[in-house]
């Protein structure tokens, strides 16, 4: 796993070690949950392009996967 460094504030630092017991899994915390949000913007974003060129499925093929979902718990 590849080591970075950050620099942060005396005041900011000692919050943190107040709040949690390992700074290194809160910051990985952070970033995995951000990276996260930024997938999430991206995949909306592509979304609303499809919406917008109607691209997307024809009412018929959006609802053929919740009636086979429902024939299938039968």
């Amino acid at each position: 796993m590849a080591k970075i460094s950050l620099s942060l504030p005396d005041d900011l630092l000692t919050y943190i070690d107040l709040k949690v017991a390992n700074r290194s899994a809160l910051i990985e915390t952070l970033l995995k949950e951000w990276q996260q949000q930024q997938e999430n913007a991206e995949l909306a974003a592509a979304s609303a392009v499809i919406d917008a060129l109607e691209l997307g499925w024809e009412n018929e093929w959006h609802n053929t996967p919740i009636t086979n979902r429902e024939t299938s718990k039968s």
